[in-house]
């Protein structure tokens, strides 16, 4: 998670900030930054991060990527390593998880730094520098911090960065539709949403159709990968 006048630079350009939107989306992830990477770890293992790179061969022939919520910079990494000619904008709603995300990439070396720009602010306020498109986007476990009215306009605006063809690499949290599955899976995304409440102020509450809004946009899902009996989803989409 870059660029229009709105956008006010910091630290030598290589950060910029932009001002945010979005009422449900009112969260601060800085006090938790430190810790994110562990907490995930302890709740899920290794699980979330290979949902993140479950489809990065497919996407090796993609030249301009924009990281939507990226967090700490895991799956940046991950990415810059694997297509050494890639370059890639980073926007997240921290200046936390952006510093960290920026150390990641930083010590990877200097071309990796090169190749990258981060932004702090609402992806909903970005605009990428001369209107340039992309053709790989990535949200990864970032349209459920979003309600059903604010996910339509960030497909809309994912959908406007994206040409015919471009790719689109998503994650996140799923319930099934019926049975014991889904009363367990309701259960643990309705305690993560409240730990996020209660440590990042996240208004929203329960998942949103993101599908059915970026289906609206023009987006097709071509792959799709679960894990957790369900609850987890990584999924390929092409820009039709």
């Amino acid at each position: 998670m870059r660029r229009t006048d709105t956008s006010t630079l910091s630290d030598v350009s290589r950060t910029a900030n932009l001002s945010a939107v979005g009422p449900k989306v009112g969260m601060n992830c800085d006090r938790i930054a430190r810790f994110y990477r562990a907490a995930e770890y302890l709740a899920f293992g290794r699980t979330l991060q290979a949902c993140r790179v479950m489809f990065l061969g497919d996407v090796a022939d993609c030249r301009r990527a924009l990281v939507c919520g990226g967090g700490d910079g895991r799956f940046l990494g991950a990415l810059l390593r694997t297509n050494q000619e890639i370059r890639a904008d980073f926007v997240d709603l921290s200046a936390g998880m952006v510093r960290i995300a920026r150390r990641r990439v930083d010590a990877i070396g200097p071309e990796a730094s090169a190749q990258t720009r981060f932004y702090v602010g609402d992806i909903l306020r970005f605009n990428p520098a001369g209107g340039e498109l992309y053709d790989l986007v990535t949200a990864h476990f970032f349209l459920d911090c979003f309600d059903n009215v604010e996910v339509e306009r960030v497909a809309c605006k994912l959908g406007s960065f994206a040409p015919s063809g471009a790719s689109l690499l998503l994650s996140d949290f799923r319930i099934p539709p019926r049975g014991i599955a889904g009363y367990i899976d309701t259960a643990i995304v309705r305690s993560l949403y409240a730990a996020f409440r209660l440590t990042t102020g996240l208004r929203v509450t329960r998942l949103p159709d993101y599908e059915g809004a970026l289906e609206r946009v023009g987006f097709c899902k071509q792959r799709e990968m679960t894990k957790l009996g369900g609850l987890l989803a990584a999924s390929l989409w092409r820009k039709t």
